[in-house]
């Protein structure tokens, strides 16, 4: 009788393309600890900062009798769990392919386990695997493993233990296992009765910032979901608790169902301004939950109680938030704005894993479900458009009203009080002042109409730049490639002939990030808000958005700040647009030919004086040359190859807004350009 046979290098290769991240095979190991009921299980990484080092995943499940292991943890390929079979816990299983072990396991050149079965007390089943064995082999079946039985007085449970280990782990490696444990088990949930825990060097910062919760500082908190006949409902409430909107599933979508599992969706909306969180008398800054939100921000899906990977992970914008946000800043949050849940528990399977265990296989099952929360988040900005709208358009009719009322009362008291022989001297002076506001007017609609389409090359930017971080993803994953093929291939060599160029492709993948952010981050329109100002604040954050064009540029940014926190009135996108504009100039100013290549200096400083704050851009470029320096300030006015010639224009008008005053310097205390702006202090008088 003849039967397959296999070549121990289907294991490497089973391990190595099926599930090609460490993080995502130890992560495997402990779903297999939540099926067995585990309520404890504990990740420990040992001298992991060096090859030859050890994983340890413990926990307190049910443990594997001799049958188990033989029968279901040896069989790679299958699984021995039914995946519509409820544990004792309550859990539906999520682990049943049998493969996604084997990629943990081979990182090490050695595996021993242990595990002690509930139905037999005091009993411990062990076996260890060397993986050198199968070297010598021609088939995987010449190798046969030897299972011990001892006695135990340790409780039910299991225990893995990976030895000489192939590769090291970095603190990136170690935050990013962090973050993949801690937001495993639902952290929205405190009933969840499964917490899974690493013990590693560097793992404190992370954790705190992932396990605390700032929930309470939304903005809105959404709450949706589909029921068994697939019919939606969903509700919007604002920060207090108080219902803001109310969709049926009619208002939702115009299909008679969604046709997917039982599932609910829920969405925390952050508006990260000041504003807000003073609004709520708030215990923590924007700032806080911003970094936070950096961590486990976005929206994550959740499958029997655990999260599956990669939605929701940084970069992952598996529900396109960013590109709506594009679209329509004023009324959608993006994904760092929010933190949001997708459960189901699908207890008829029709959600497939793909076999790396690298999201679903995309069937009728799994885009219905993605429909349902990509329609109720159409719904919400929908409702909070119509919103908008209608104040617009109130605030529109009230102003016309209150001018045509103003102007009858205005005649009605040059009729009642001015004397018959001044009425016509005070009515022709009325009608001059008509004149000039009707003037006025003509201007701003101008205005508006140049700002408008400056918005809208904007957010058309600011969608080819959503759309440009798919290949910057592909680009971490093939350096992660050549990353772990390198490091097997050339082990010591590695770190001479290709860790440098590698870590250059990761910084790069980055920077090309923040790059197609930027406009995003721009558009924001919470920073269109009128309040008090903290120039400082404002100044910290722009030059971070601009980093890395400076890092690029090999541009030394340096921010000598007046002591205290001076605020201006006004909003942090007229403030953002007089810096964003200059320091753009600036790179460009860099950019000609002649400009200085080596010990590039831009300078951004502030000072506070009698009720007003100054603070000056210079660089040490070669200065305003070919155009007066009363006309930079002109609309389309540029020496730039095609430059708009509209910065400047924008700067000049943002100051005005703010109630100060700007200078420009041909060439200033650094030799290029220089920037003076006074603005009036909170409180003060304008300039």
């Amino acid at each position: 009788m003849m039967h397959f046979k296999f070549s121990p290098k289907i294991l490497n290769r089973l391990g190595e393309e099926l599930v090609p991240n460490p993080d995502q095979g130890i992560i495997e190991l402990v779903k297999n600890s939540y099926d067995a009921d585990a309520t404890e299980c504990t990740v420990k990484l040992v001298n992991t900062s060096a090859i030859g080092g050890s994983i340890i995943i413990s926990d307190n499940g049910v443990g594997m009798d001799i049958n188990a292991i033989s029968e279901g943890w040896l069989v790679l390929g299958r699984s021995k769990k039914d995946a519509n079979e409820i544990t004792p816990l309550g859990r539906l299983p999520v682990g049943n392919k049998g493969l996604g072990r084997l990629a943990a396991l081979q990182q090490g050149s050695q595996v021993i386990l242990k595990s002690r079965p509930k139905n037999e007390p005091g009993i411990e089943y062990s076996l260890t695997i060397n993986w050198h064995d199968f070297l010598e082999a021609d088939v995987v079946e010449d190798i046969a493993f030897d299972i011990q039985k001892n006695s135990t007085n340790q409780k039910q449970g299991t225990n893995i233990k990976i030895n000489n280990l192939k590769n090291t782990f970095s603190r990136r490696d170690i935050k990013r296992l962090a973050r993949e444990l801690l937001l495993l088990a639902d952290p929205f949930d405190s009933n969840i009765a499964f917490r899974p825990q690493l013990i590693a060097p560097e793992f404190p910062d992370i954790a705190k910032q992932v396990n605390d919760s700032y929930f309470e500082n939304a903005e809105y908190h959404l709450q949706a979901h589909i029921n068994l006949q697939g019919i939606a409902e969903a509700k919007l409430l604002d920060w207090k608790g108080d219902l803001l909107f109310h969709a049926e599933h009619k208002d939702i979508t115009q299909e008679p169902s969604y046709k997917t599992s039982p599932a609910e969706f829920e969405l925390w909306i952050f508006l990260l301004n000041p504003q807000s969180f003073s609004a709520k008398n708030s215990s923590v800054s924007a700032t806080v939950v911003r970094k936070w939100l950096a961590e486990v921000g976005n929206v994550h899906l959740y499958h029997r109680n655990l999260r599956v990977k990669p939605y929701g992970d940084q970069g992952d914008d598996w529900l396109k938030l960013n590109y709506a946000r594009a679209r329509n800043p004023e009324v959608r949050p993006s994904t760092s704005t929010v933190i949001g849940r997708v459960i189901v528990n699908d207890p008829d399977n029709k959600l497939i894993q793909k076999t790396d265990r690298l999201g679903f296989i995309e069937n009728e099952d799994f885009l219905e479900l993605k429909r349902f929360t990509t329609d109720v988040l159409n719904w919400i900005a929908k409702e909070r458009l119509k919103t908008i709208e209608n104040k617009r358009e109130i605030v529109k009719q009230q102003s016309s009203h209150k001018v045509t009322v103003a102007k009858a009362k205005i005649e009605e008291v040059i009729k009642a009080e001015v004397p018959e022989e001044s009425r016509e001297i005070v009515l022709k002076v009325v009608q001059q002042y008509e004149n000039a506001k009707e003037v006025e007017t003509k201007v701003l609609r101008e205005d508006l109409q140049l700002y408008r389409s400056l918005a809208t090359a904007g957010t058309t930017a600011a969608v080819f730049a959503h759309e440009s971080g798919k290949p910057v993803t592909l680009i971490e994953k093939i350096a992660k490639r050549i990353e772990q093929k390198g490091k097997k291939g050339l082990k010591e060599k590695y770190q001479e002939f290709l860790e440098e160029p590698v870590e250059k492709l990761y910084k790069i993948a980055q920077s090309l990030l923040r790059f197609s952010n930027f406009p995003l981050q721009l558009l924001k329109r919470e920073k269109r808000r009128t309040g008090a100002v903290n120039i400082h604040h404002v100044i910290d954050d722009v030059v971070e958005l601009f980093q890395p064009f400076f890092d690029d540029c090999k541009i030394e940014v340096v921010r000598n700040q007046a002591d205290g926190e001076p605020c201006i009135h006004g909003s942090d996108a007229l403030l953002e647009a007089i810096l964003t504009n200059l320091l753009t100039n600036t790179i460009s100013a860099f950019n000609v030919e002649g400009a200085c290549n080596k010990g590039r200096k831009v300078i951004i400083s502030t000072e506070i004086g009698e009720g007003y704050v100054q603070f000056k851009v210079l660089d040490n470029g070669l200065g305003i040359r070919d155009i007066k320096l009363d006309e930079i300030w002109l609309p389309g006015q540029t020496t730039k190859q095609g430059g708009t010639g509209l910065g400047l224009t924008i700067v000049k008008d943002s100051v005005s807004d703010l109630g100060g005053k700007i200078q420009a310097i041909k060439n200033g205390e650094l030799g290029g350009a220089e920037f003076v702006i006074e603005l009036p202090l909170v409180g003060e008088k304008p300039l």
